[in-house]
């Protein structure tokens, strides 16, 4: 087997790019070839992960939720896939949290060490891939939003100063979402459509499974403050493990279509994604992701519990 190993030299303050030589005597010990790219843009880790395809075995990676995105999305695309291994370097890591892969670089590496995968479901939005979360109202614009100078001083915390302006000011979309050929429409402040237990790095969607075929689909309904005291009660709610039907509309699908009365911007794991309406669709089981044993130890048919 052979593997290439993708890396941003910002990645983890510059972590990452100072263990390199360590990751790849590592990854030697696993692959038989083991080939090193430093990204140099979004963009290039994109099209580095496109060019992955067919050609290695297994692409091993370091980021952070967006790093995540652009190389989920560029394998996604392709018909022929690598494994995935992945190292959690970011800010926030929701897809780490959701996989239980260590932000601790030897920890990351014995996963990919000990061989154990399963199947991951990959949400296609539009034209776009996203792998935990697409999102449209209050608070979704913050992670793509906020400097990265300020992540890099404040970590998460430079996330709630930004977060004050919507505090302040929550938006409200006026959206019609279509589900099996139903139509209903809704004034809202929040809309998630999640393939995650968390979000946020609140882990407030604990009933989620990441490879049923379908997303938990969010409505946060208007209220006090334009809904934002609901968008509140769901994360407390989510919490404890119960939704709040008071608080907003669920709906668990493979597909649906959302048609909003704006050019809103949509967020998809992080980053800016498509603006105003979109069509939503999950591919079932679309790649294969190292996970640690213990994650592993109660799936049976390389399902998540």
């Amino acid at each position: 087997m052979n593997c290439i190993f993708l890396y941003n030299p910002n990645s983890g303050k510059g972590k990452i790019k100072k263990k390199r030589d360590y990751i790849k005597k590592v990854l030697e010990e696993k692959f038989a070839h083991v080939d090193i790219y430093e990204t140099k843009s979004a963009e290039d880790t994109y099209n580095k992960a496109v060019e992955a395809c067919g050609k290695y075995d297994a692409l091993i990676f370091a980021g952070g939720d967006g790093t995540f995105n652009l190389i989920a999305g560029g394998i996604s695309s392709q018909p022929r896939r690598p494994v995935l291994g992945y190292i959690p370097s970011g800010t926030v890591n929701d897809i780490a949290r959701n996989l239980k892969i260590s932000k601790n670089i030897k920890k990351a590496l014995k996963v990919i060490a000990e061989g154990h995968t399963v199947y991951h479901d990959v949400g296609r939005i539009n034209d776009n891939y996203f792998i935990y979360v697409a999102a449209l109202g209050t608070f979704t614009s913050i992670s793509y939003r906020t400097k990265q100078k300020l992540k890099r001083l404040f970590g998460k915390l430079a996330y709630g100063f930004d977060a004050v302006k919507d505090i302040i000011k929550p938006c409200i979309n006026k959206i019609k979402v279509e589900i099996d050929g139903r139509v209903e429409e809704f004034e809202t402040p929040l809309i998630l459509v999640l393939n995650s237990l968390s979000v946020g790095g609140f882990p407030f969607n604990r009933k989620a499974l990441l490879n049923d075929g379908r997303f938990d689909v969010m409505i946060v309904k208007k209220g006090v403050h334009k809904g934002f005291f609901n968008i509140i009660r769901l994360f407390l709610s989510g919490l404890f493990g119960y939704r709040n039907k008071r608080t907003m509309k669920y709906y668990s699908v493979s597909r649906l279509a959302i048609a909003v009365d704006s050019e809103s911007q949509w967020c998809i794991d992080g980053e800016a994604g498509p603006k105003g309406a979109v069509k939503i669709e999950n591919l079932h089981n679309h790649f294969e992701i190292y996970i640690p044993v213990k994650r592993n130890k109660k799936i049976k048919s390389k399902k998540f519990q």
